[in-house]
């Protein structure tokens, strides 16, 4: 409670930032920064920021429709994605205010049918803050072959799922793990607790918080007026049809001036339906183990503490970051492939608080150039602790870069250690020898942190690869796969509908197309009795030999 009444009175009155409105110069970076990459006659997006309560920028450009011609505005409505998760926790906590159901009720109550092996509760909480351990229904259709994307999928389809899983990733509350699942069996549970259907229940609740042109797509023969179609440009400008029916983890199509009016309800804690205990409950945390709260992202940006959350569908991206201590919210949309929104919106935070800030922002390349080391030396796959890979290799002499589910990139020597890839020179990797762990690649890019991978040291003295292969079944997801050895540590998996290639990396732990991993597991013999596959929103999904 006292820290939800801090939160109150810091959201109702304190400002640090000593102006209302943006500088000449400001105005004038932010305007370019945003159109930087809006061609003519191309999609684009929309960027607002909001401070003290107040709106005092707002920015729109490119088109909704190429083929009509017609503009991006304040009314188009993009697909916020992920952005719609806030909106869903805070359905789920007014059903609770109003003593409908409760945070700490097992799901089970309202979802009998939901893994009977499971002892342990599983609450409405966990799902909240992605605490519950239960799988990525997204993860789980690809490995059946499914493209969700291409199928007029629904949140049925989902349930439906989910009732065949009888293990979870981890024992619920023992760990955190973002899956789309959780916000997906909210919309279930809040339509049984409301008597309503979930579109028909958060329909209300944007009518009575003045998004008059929000809602869920529950039916994407309904997708409704003024939407900002996607692009995606591959030579040229390419749309598609939204096909799904899933929603509550996203689906969320909102015109830019609702989400204005959403983000100043939110600093200044007043809301029509919404009681200012709630709102100020809602950008807290769950519980206090865990970053993630209602929908919301937590952190530090350069050192301020912020509150953010990115949704990405296709070529939709939607972003928006809040610093509760300056009062201070950028947000941003597009319906353009050839920009994000994430680092839009930080970018544009360089801009707002260049004054405040006490970190520098992401490091694009190494401070300082080491000696060079013989391309030969490189070579091998790297990894990190999560499994994610890259391997080196030459081809004609060149140094490529090999990732699973993208095309081979050809590398370029920068100067020294450092590389550089061919066609997008901002992404380098520098190589560095360690005593202790040996060869190491960082990678830098200026979306993102630098990040490590080690070049695996196995002695294979002895290992049976051809005792891997095999027929294995997972009765979760019915799928069977057929793995069989090739060479040169490398193997060949396959299923009806999919086909995947693996490596060990060290004895009994293989990487496989997609950023998974596969642990072997043999019985006290030494043989081979299942495999259990890690993604990053699948955790020991355990495929039994046959």
């Amino acid at each position: 409670m006292k820290n939800l009444l801090i939160l109150l009175f810091l959201c109702l009155g304190i400002a640090t930032l000593a102006a209302q409105a943006l500088t000449p110069q400001q105005t004038q970076a932010i305007d370019e920064a945003f159109m930087a990459d809006i061609p003519d006659g191309g999609p684009g997006g929309s960027l607002g920021i909001i401070l003290n309560g107040e709106v005092i920028y707002t920015k729109y450009a490119g088109l909704a429709d190429l083929d009509t011609k017609r503009p991006i505005d304040s009314e188009t409505r993009f697909n916020i994605a992920s952005n719609g998760k806030q909106f869903t926790a805070i359905a789920v906590l007014k059903l609770a205010r109003e003593g409908k159901l409760k945070l700490e009720d097992d799901i089970r109550k309202y979802l009998p049918s939901l893994y009977p092996e499971v002892r342990e509760p599983i609450t409405v909480a966990s799902l909240i803050n992605h605490t519950s351990g239960i799988r990525d229904v997204y993860r789980l259709w690809n490995l059946q072959g499914i493209t969700w994307w291409k199928k007029s999928q629904s949140n049925n389809d989902a349930l439906a799922l989910i009732e065949q899983q009888r293990t979870l990733n981890f024992p619920p509350g023992s760990q955190q793990l973002y899956s789309n699942t959780n916000y997906i069996l909210l919309t279930h549970i809040v339509a049984k607790a409301s008597g309503k259907s979930f579109r028909a229940y958060t329909d209300e609740l944007f009518q009575d918080l003045g998004m008059t042109t929000t809602n869920f797509v529950d039916n994407h023969k309904e997708m409704g007026p003024n939407i900002g179609r996607p692009y995606f440009n591959f030579d040229t400008w390419k749309t598609y049809k939204w096909l799904t029916d899933l929603h509550g983890d996203g689906s969320l199509f909102s015109a830019f001036k609702d989400q204005l009016v959403w983000e100043v309800a939110v600093q200044k804690m007043k809301a029509n339906g919404l009681s200012a205990e709630l709102l100020a409950q809602s950008q807290l945390p769950v519980n206090t183990d865990t970053g993630y709260g209602f929908g919301l992202e937590r952190g530090t940006y350069r050192g301020v503490p912020v509150r953010w959350h990115d949704g990405s569908t296709g070529a939709w991206d939607a972003s928006f970051i809040r610093f509760p201590e300056h009062n201070l919210t950028i947000l941003a949309s597009d319906n353009s492939g050839k920009f994000g929104t994430y680092m839009l919106v930080r970018a544009i935070s360089d801009i707002v608080l260049q004054d405040v800030f006490t970190e520098e922002a992401y490091p694009t390349e190494p401070a300082v150039v080491g000696a060079e080391i013989p391309v030969e030396k490189l070579l091998g796959t790297y990894l990190n602790d999560s499994g994610f890979s890259f391997t080196f290799k030459l081809v004609d002499g060149q140094l490529v870069l090999e990732r699973e589910g993208r095309s081979d990139n050809e590398l370029e020597l920068e100067a020294g250690n450092i590389y550089h890839q061919k066609f997008d020179p901002a992404f380098k990797q520098e190589f560095t020898w360690d005593e202790e762990k040996g060869m190491q690649v960082t990678a830098y890019y200026w979306a993102h942190a630098p990040y490590t991978l080690t070049r695996s040291r196995v002695d294979w003295d002895g290992y049976d690869f051809a005792g891997v292969a095999g027929e294995y079944y997972n009765d979760e997801i019915d799928v069977s796969v057929n793995v069989s050895y090739a060479e040169d540590q490398r193997y060949r998996i396959t299923s009806d509908k999919k086909k995947m290639n693996g490596k060990l990396y060290k004895r009994d732990r293989m990487v496989v197309g997609g950023g998974r991993t596969v642990e072997v597991c043999r019985d006290p013999a030494g043989q081979v009795t299942a495999l259990l596959l890690n993604d990053g929103r699948t955790r020991n999904l355990r495929f039994t030999r046959k």
